[in-house]
């Protein structure tokens, strides 16, 4: 008659005629069982060397200078008795919260101090009537410099010529007709007409 056990992980073939000592096979299994335990135990998450740099095992603590890269500008210590009353009362949690909400504030107010406000540019006005556009476009000081010196030139050239002459004629009879303004370059000389 064969059957068979398991005993810690081995198979043992017992027959009617080959009967062996029990004590003496589950000793060697236990034994080598022991063995292969003490190997699977050990865990490479554990370990004593270089602990500082392993910061995802075993709960270790980052360098204090990559602690608390979101609070910068604010002091150390306030920092760490932070921590010390979030972990123990709740008063001191809220004490600290208040505090921190103050120096967050008051930094926020130094670099507006130190930020000097930009000049407000004016703005053309996007779509709506054209006509109201073009006067933007005129009023604007950079861009309507060279529109409003066309505007003027067009208004001195439509001037109506009775306009012009009148104020030019009561200056010119004062002055002896002698006097004749030089001629233009390659223009003929003016000739007399005969008598």
């Amino acid at each position: 008659m064969e059957f068979v056990s398991m005993e810690l992980g081995h198979r043992i073939l017992e027959t009617e005629e080959t009967q062996k000592p029990k004590n003496s096979t589950s000793e060697g299994t236990v034994i080598s069982w022991a063995k292969n335990g003490a190997d699977m135990a050990k865990s490479k998450n554990h370990t004593t060397h270089n602990q500082s740099r392993k910061w995802h095992r075993n709960g270790i603590k980052k360098p204090r200078s990559q602690r608390y890269e979101s609070l910068k500008g604010v002091d150390p210590k306030f920092l760490r008795n932070m921590r010390f009353a979030k972990k123990h009362n709740k008063r001191g949690l809220k004490k600290m919260q208040a505090n921190n909400a103050k120096a967050m504030s008051a930094r926020a107010e130094a670099v507006k101090a130190l930020v000097k406000p930009k000049e407000v540019k004016p703005k053309m006005p996007t779509g709506g009537s054209r006509k109201l556009s073009r006067l933007a476009y005129i009023a604007h000081p950079k861009l309507g410099k060279r529109a409003r010196a066309r505007i003027a030139k067009g208004l001195r050239l439509c001037r109506p010529k009775s306009q012009a002459k009148a104020p030019a004629k009561a200056p010119a009879k004062a002055k002896p007709p002698a006097a004749a303004a030089p001629a233009a370059k390659g223009a003929q000389a003016p000739t007399k007409a005969p008598e």
